[in-house]
Parts: structure tokens; C-alpha cells; sequence
């Protein structure tokens, strides 16, 4: 039984966005742009925090990950603005390029967005508040579309990881790729393979712990490039279109459960492979779908899938567990025993926190009924657990023999009354009003002095009495 308490709260839902403090940023980056700009308002914000100034919209928060870094996409990481030199420092972390008095300020500016790559990210705001758009990329932010400017080709011939960048970036940003873009990509997926696998590895993490995780991995499916590097996955497309009777579409909740996860490694891989093995363990028995045994291939599955992309050991074998055991606590209803309990707690062990945060998001119902069903009940479970845990951990306020010593000293035979006394004994413990741990003599007068009737029976009685 795992000992610490902590680490089970490691998966806590995050707080959701304090809208007062994101107004307040906005703020802050809008009055800081203004005095930047000096009298002659030679100061713009570039790309992502000029969207969200032009927009009014929330300043996406910096991304906050754990566990193993993740490379993320440089527009997501890397703010931009262009300025006068001797501007004072922005409000927030923010890549200043300086513009010396002997270059124009509004060419450097135009030359600097005609090299973006995304045309939504092409895009700047001034000090005056005016947008500077020379590629129509506010069309395309409007439309959430990510389109490349010039020949999209041109982006990534020679340097085939753009693509996965490009699926990173989608996913962080929630702009969906055009569909003439995934037609150019799936031209030159293939070359992926050629690529250091770490590049697989890493651009997928990228993309799995994004917010918006399900549209870069459709992005990498329609483009082919997920049938190259993660088959497993791809092959659950469109799998429910094969079958003669109705079942759910395992791709699309798949991506639903993905972006309900915490974004953790871990968690949303395991969200991403855990519904696999069902595309090989479907049966139909009258008129029902079956998919037996499809928790254990998915986890073997999963073991391919960590060797193929060089995932970190011990990340794979948390994964590959959570996909093999994930219906275990999908299973809890209200009804389990303490002891129930207790034995998910003692099997699992320390991959009790990663299948709890998989388990709480493994759902994409609609019912608004069931979805309080199941949100209750994990919750109650995630109540349940510590309890166990603390129970286990808590040192027995009794001496060990106890018991015996109170048959041999009362020459009563064993019966319900001796646990009577001893739940007695220990909840006078802990109210204080007895010491713990002392020895058998000093609980054998408490009793005689505080519940002398419990000791005065015969032999025959005993066997019938006092439950």
C-alpha cells in the first residue's frame, strides 16, 4: 500500500482560469506597449499576445508541465515584440528585438510578420492599438484556421520535422490545419520515417499534452503521418464503420478523453493506446459488441509503442499498467467494501495516482444524468482512498496479545464479546481517555472498573450472547 498521501494528490483538476487575473495581465501588457512605444509609438506585440490584445481575449497562460520536459512550439513559448531601443522591460517574459534609430520602424516590423511561417501568428498590434495584418492573418485566426504563408512545401523540404511542429503547434494554439495543407503534408509524410526517432517522441508529447491534443492528432492521422509512427492509434479511425452492429466511435473518444486528462505524459498517453486492442479482441454475440481481453493487448501493444519512439522506461512501464488495468477502478461502485478498497489500493500501489487521473476522465457520455453518476463516483473513490491509507498507516493503540490475555485471565471462551471489548478499548484510546500502547493489565482493570458486565458471563452464555 503506497505510503504517502501526497503523490495521490499529484492529479488534482487544475483551478480554472482566474479571469480577473488574466484581465489584469491584459492590462498590464497593454500599458507597457503604450509607454514602449514612446512618442512616436515604435512598439508592437507579435504573434500569439498580439491576437489576444486585438481580440480582447484571455492572455493564454504559460504552459505549466511536470514530470519530464517537453519541447513545445517556439510560438507558444517564445513571445515576441518589437521595439525602440531602450525600451523598459515588458510585464511578462517577452523576446525583445530592438529597433536602432538608424532603421524604419515600420519596415523591420513588415519584414519580421513576412517571415512567419502560420499567417495567424503573422500578425502584430502597435502602441495605438492598430492591427498589423500583411499576410490576412486575422481572417484566419477568425476562422481558427492554420494555413502557411507562400508554398507550403517550402516550409519543411529539407527539414521534415515542420510537420510534427506544425501538429504541435495546432494542438497549442487550437488553429485546425486547412485541408489543402494536410493534402501537401500527407505528400511527404513518408520522409518522416528518415527523421531521429527522437523527433517522434518528442513533437508526439507535444502534441498529447496540449489543450487542444485532439486537433493535432487528427491533424497527424489525416495526414498519414499517425499510421507511420503510432499504427496502434490510427487504426481506430473509423473502425466502428466496420462493424454489422453499433458501437461507439473509439477514435473520437479516444480524443475526448485525451483532452479530459490531466496533462501529464503519462496519463494521456495511456488515454491515447487504452482503447487499442479492441480493434483485434471485437466479437459479436447476439445482436452485443464484445471486446474481451482488449485492456491486456492494448498494454502490449503499448510496449511496442515505447520501444519504437524511445519513450523513458520508467514513463512506458507506467503507461503500459495503467492501459492493462484501467477498468479495474472504471469498475467502483458505491457498494465496494472497505476491503474492496484496500485491495485496488494494496495491488496498485504506486500506480494508484496514474489510473485514478485516467480513470476520472474515461468517459464521454452526454447524458447529463450519467456524467453526474460517474463524476460522483470517482469522487467518492478519490475520498475513500486516503481513508483506507490512513487506516492502514495509523499504529494500533493496542498491545499485540491481548486478546489471549484476556481469555486466560477471564478463563471465558472466545466469542463476539472479546471484538466488542477491543473496539471499546481502542475508542478510548483515541478519545483520550484511555493511554495507548500500556500493557495488558491496564486495559484488562479499565474494563473490570468501566464495563464489568461485559466479563460477567458463563461458559454457555457466551456462545450466544453479547454481539
Amino acid at each position: 500500500m503506497p505510503a504517502s498521501l501526497p503523490s495521490l494528490l499529484a492529479y488534482r483538476v487544475p483551478a480554472p482560469p482566474d479571469k480577473a487575473a488574466s484581465v489584469s495581465r491584459l492590462a498590464a501588457l497593454q500599458a507597457w506597449l503604450t509607454v514602449a512605444g514612446g512618442p512616436a509609438g515604435h512598439a508592437a506585440l507579435v504573434g500569439w499576445p498580439a491576437l489576444a490584445v486585438l481580440r480582447q481575449q484571455p492572455l493564454p497562460a504559460p504552459p505549466q508541465l511536470v514530470e519530464i520536459a517537453v519541447p513545445l512550439p517556439p510560438a507558444v513559448v517564445t513571445w515576441t515584440a518589437v521595439v525602440a531601443a531602450g525600451a523598459p522591460p515588458p510585464p511578462e517574459p517577452i523576446e525583445l528585438i530592438e529597433v536602432s534609430p538608424q532603421e524604419e520602424f515600420g519596415a523591420t516590423l513588415d519584414r519580421l510578420l513576412r517571415t512567419q511561417a502560420v499567417r495567424a501568428l503573422a500578425v502584430a498590434v502597435d502602441a495605438q492599438g492598430r492591427a498589423i495584418d500583411p499576410l490576412g492573418g486575422l481572417a484566419d485566426a477568425s476562422e481558427h484556421k492554420l494555413r502557411l504563408s507562400g508554398e507550403a512545401r517550402a516550409w519543411w523540404t529539407g527539414r521534415f520535422e515542420f510537420i510534427l511542429e506544425l501538429a504541435a503547434l495546432a494542438a497549442w494554439t487550437g488553429l485546425r490545419p486547412a485541408g489543402d495543407l494536410v493534402k501537401q503534408a500527407r505528400r511527404d509524410t513518408i520522409a518522416l520515417l528518415g527523421l531521429d526517432r527522437r523527433h517522434w517522441r518528442d513533437h508526439l508529447n507535444a502534441v498529447l499534452v496540449a489543450p487542444h491534443a485532439g486537433i493535432g492528432l487528427r491533424f497527424l492521422h489525416e495526414a498519414g503521418v499517425l499510421p507511420l509512427l503510432v499504427p496502434e492509434a490510427s487504426a481506430m479511425a473509423e473502425f466502428h464503420t466496420s462493424c454489422p452492429v453499433h458501437h461507439k466511435d473509439i477514435w473520437d473518444h479516444t480524443l475526448q478523453v485525451i483532452e479530459k486528462c490531466p496533462p501529464h505524459v503519462v496519463v494521456r498517453w495511456a488515454a491515447l493506446m487504452h482503447d487499442t486492442g479492441k480493434v483485434l479482441t471485437r466479437s459479436v454475440s447476439k445482436g452485443k459488441v464484445h471486446f474481451f481481453g482488449h485492456e491486456t493487448l492494448g498494454a502490449l501493444l503499448m510496449e511496442g509503442v515505447a520501444a519504437r519512439l524511445q519513450l523513458d522506461p520508467a514513463i512506458a512501464a507506467r503507461v503500459v499498467y495503467v492501459i492493462g488495468h484501467h477498468a479495474r477502478a472504471n469498475a467502483y461502485l458505491t457498494d465496494w467494501t472497505d476491503s474492496a478498497v484496500r485491495r485496488l489500493v494494496k495491488d496498485m500501489g504506486d500506480h494508484l495516482p496514474d489510473v485514478l487521473a485516467f480513470s476520472r476522465a474515461d468517459y464521454t457520455t452526454k447524458r447529463a444524468g450519467r456524467i453526474a453518476e460517474v463524476q460522483a463516483l470517482a469522487a467518492e473513490l478519490a475520498e475513500r482512498i486516503p481513508q483506507m491509507i490512513a487506516q492502514a498507516q495509523r499504529v494500533p493503540p493496542l498491545p499485540k496479545g491481548l486478546g489471549t490475555l484476556f481469555l486466560q485471565e477471564t478463563g471465558l471462551p472466545a466469542g463476539p464479546w472479546l471484538g466488542r471489548v477491543q473496539a471499546w478499548l481502542e475508542q478510548e484510546c483515541e478519545q483520550g481517555r484511555l493511554e495507548p500502547l500500556r500493557d495488558g493489565a491496564y486495559y484488562l482493570t479499565a474494563v473490570r472498573t468501566h464495563r464489568p458486565e461485559w466479563l460477567q458471563i458463563d461458559a454457555a452464555q457466551a456462545r450466544q450472547r453479547l454481539t
